[in-house]
């Protein structure tokens, strides 16, 4: 069969730091190639190298060769990659350049020079191909992750793209969402579409992968068939479930002691207002996951029940007004980025009242070593890498001495490991303090939480999550009872 690519990397370096060594693989026309590993193993590095971002748009020495469609990709001219390769990158908002959604899709044709007839014609099949026909209209900014997506991939079929890179597509996406996206992908596979995915969720890709390349401290760890991805292949390789639906929750049932009352709460974004106030308790020993759609309001319901916004109505036992409801919740938001304030992690972690507290210090050198930051206590906090920003967003809300605590999708884009040290922390601090779970993520609910919260536009409900796994995935897949 003819390849696709060639890869044959002795080495990748930044500075003095080697990120991969020893990289030898082919890739033959129209297979389906799923590249993973734990963060930071070398992953986005190594498709940045096959789609020439590396050296073109970031640094680094490369000793080696990579052959795309049988050419040296040192031999094609600047841009002119791009007539044979698309990119889908996590956030897509990192590659939008336009702000209405047929502008963007058209860009690279526009870049590329393509005749105005063809590209208008190219540009209206790419959007009815994903059926988003409809959006090309609208701002690219106010697109949910699911349509973000599909805008960056129609962006790929302009030119008719013979390969396709994605780096973590599913990392912000819903389920629903992403068994969107697992349904184009198997699209593009029927094209005959070369696809490279880097990715940590491997559910959604277990029955479109021809092979999984796993990458382990930047070298070529194993190369595994569909067929061989057995559930020995996962636990040995930390690799997230392949099989979801097959997962059982493992937590208790919280103990009958209520510690935080939510009561009457609306909950609305700028399309609509939820058919329905929330209510629920919490008990000590309870983790609730809240779940429901994009765009359904679960971080709008959060920032209400912390006092990061004001209640518009309702009531909570903790505090009636904005400003007391902050001074007894911690919250760690999905843009933790935004959480950070002092010069180094360590300073970041321990607030200055707390300085000679030797119990904090104790309990703040544990977590660092648990969630393996330990040896970045004294970087910038926004010199970390995402999953580290995770890590640290959510100590700083589980160290901090509150009633009830909220966690706004601490595990996307984590591996197996670190999704398991997230999930560990979380049931140790629900020993003291309830925590409501915002979370897309299967395997960190069924680790973690004992019962959910179901938002929907036809009405809410509260259940338990052991013995009722199938009836989440449901509503998960389209949500609503």
């Amino acid at each position: 069969m003819a390849k696709s690519i060639k890869v044959d990397i002795e080495k990748f370096s930044y500075g003095e730091e080697t990120i991969l060594q020893d990289i030898h693989f082919s890739v033959e026309k129209g297979e389906f190639i799923v590249i993973t590993g734990l963060s930071g193993c070398g992953k986005t590095s190594l498709l940045r190298l096959l789609n020439g971002l590396i050296p073109n748009l970031y640094d680094g020495e490369v000793s080696g060769t990579i052959k795309i469609l049988d050419r040296s990709l040192s031999d094609y001219k600047k841009g002119e990659i791009a007539k044979y390769v698309g990119n889908v990158f996590q956030n897509p908002n990192d590659q939008f350049f336009s702000r209405e959604v047929e502008n963007e899709v058209a860009l690279i044709g526009e870049n590329m020079g393509m005749a105005r007839p063809l590209l208008r014609e190219r540009v209206r099949d790419a959007l009815q191909e994903l059926n988003i026909i409809d959006l090309k209209d609208k701002n690219v900014r106010e697109l949910s992750g699911g349509q973000k997506q599909k805008v960056a991939i129609a962006s790929t079929l302009v030119f008719d793209s013979e390969i396709i890179f994605f780096d973590e597509p599913s990392a912000n996406l819903d389920y629903k969402a992403t068994n969107d996206l697992e349904k184009i992908l198997r699209h593009l596979k029927e094209q005959g579409k070369t696809v490279i995915i880097a990715e940590h969720r491997l559910s959604y890709l277990s029955r479109l992968l021809d092979r999984l390349i796993l990458l382990k401290d930047g070298k070529l760890r194993a190369i595994f068939t569909a067929e061989e991805l057995t559930a020995d292949v996962e636990r040995e390789n930390n690799l997230r479930s392949f099989h979801q639906q097959d997962l059982k929750a493992t937590m208790e049932a919280p103990n009958n002691d209520p510690m935080i009352h939510v009561e009457d709460v609306s909950v609305s974004n700028h399309e609509y207002c939820l058919k329905e106030p929330v209510n629920f308790t919490l008990n000590q020993g309870e983790c609730m996951a809240l779940i429901g759609e994009n765009g359904i309001g679960k971080t709008s319901l959060a920032k209400e029940l912390t006092g990061l916004i004001p209640m518009r109505k309702g009531n909570t036992s903790y505090g009636q007004s904005a400003r007391s409801r902050l001074s007894h919740v911690a919250i760690s938001l999905q843009n933790c980025s935004n959480m950070f304030f002092c010069e180094t992690v360590e300073k970041e972690l321990i607030p200055r009242d707390k300085s000679r507290d030797q119990r904090y210090l104790a309990e703040a050198k544990k977590y660092l070593i648990e969630m393996e930051l330990w040896d970045k206590r004294l970087l910038n906090p926004h010199d970390l890498s995402g999953g580290e920003k995770q890590r640290l967003a959510l100590l700083i809300a589980l160290l901090k001495d509150s009633e009830f605590v909220i966690l706004d999708e601490p595990t996307a884009g984590l591996d197996y490991r670190r999704m398991t040290l997230v999930a560990n922390a979380i049931k140790e601090k629900i020993k003291s303090t309830p925590v409501m779970l915002i979370t897309h993520d299967i395997e960190l609910m069924f680790q973690t939480c004992n019962t959910a919260y179901l938002l929907s536009k036809n009405g809410n409900k509260k259940i338990d999550v052991p013995g009722n796994e199938r009836i989440i995935l449901d509503f998960l897949k389209q949500n609503t009872f």
